[in-house]
């Protein structure tokens, strides 16, 4: 089933109001990149049997980045107070599902180890989850990731820091708030584990060139800068 034309609508003038002040790596196009990516892993993976609800994947995919912590500041209404005062004006019946999702799809979530039943289980959420992730390696992904770094005023790459591998939910908080790490570091402490953490198989597919292209990129860059090409 598909999203009233009109609620569709609006919900993606909700989500472009939200990333008007956010960075290019979280834009609105980002999210649309998201939205496509996620039906079309719901496609795949209805079409092997599994049942998917394509409202359901489809708004909690434009919602997924609304009160997002990395611009979240004091004072300001959650992701999910945004999300279920929106979808209240519709007396939208999935609203406390779609704002679930919203609410543990982050890979700071994942990253937590917080793990129930439902989160296990939520075929829409692994789909919003491998589709964010999709946009966060590969091509899009590089220049994400640069687009960030350059919105942080962090340094692109940085020969003398050590990327922590591995690293532990408490040491990427810590990171993130102290705004360090160059990078080319977050390659290693983050979008090289995406790969990985793909949940559908559709998913797992696709992020195999996507991660190949980054390693070829980061191997590129240690090249030029060591002088060895």
């Amino acid at each position: 089933m598909s999203l009233d034309p009109t609620f569709r609508k609006e919900a993606e003038e909700l989500v472009k109001e939200q990333m008007a002040t956010y960075d290019p790596s979280h834009d609105w196009l980002h999210v649309d990149r998201v939205r496509r990516q996620a039906l079309k892993i719901a496609k795949e993976e209805s079409g092997q049997g599994k049942n998917v609800d394509f409202e359901l994947v489809e708004l909690a995919a434009l919602f997924h980045d609304i009160g997002d912590a990395k611009f979240h500041k004091e004072g300001q209404p959650t992701g999910r107070e945004i999300v279920m005062a929106f979808m209240s004006k519709y007396d939208y019946k999935k609203a406390d599902d779609v704002a679930k999702i919203v609410e543990n799809v982050s890979f700071r979530k994942e990253l937590a180890g917080i793990k129930n039943e439902w989160a296990e289980s939520c075929i829409e959420l692994h789909i919003v989850q491998d589709a964010d992730k999709l946009d966060a390696i590969g091509a899009f992904g590089i220049m994400r990731c640069a687009a960030y770094s350059g919105y942080k005023n962090r340094p692109l790459y940085d020969p003398e820091e050590k990327a922590q591998l591995n690293m532990t939910y408490e040491q990427y908080q810590a990171q993130t708030k102290a705004n360090t790490g160059c990078a080319i570091s977050h390659f290693h402490e983050k979008l090289f584990r995406l790969k990985d953490m793909m949940k559908t198989p559709t998913a797992i597919k696709m992020a195999e060139k996507r991660h190949n292209l980054m390693v070829t990129f980061v191997q590129q860059i240690e090249e030029e800068y060591s002088m060895d090409e």
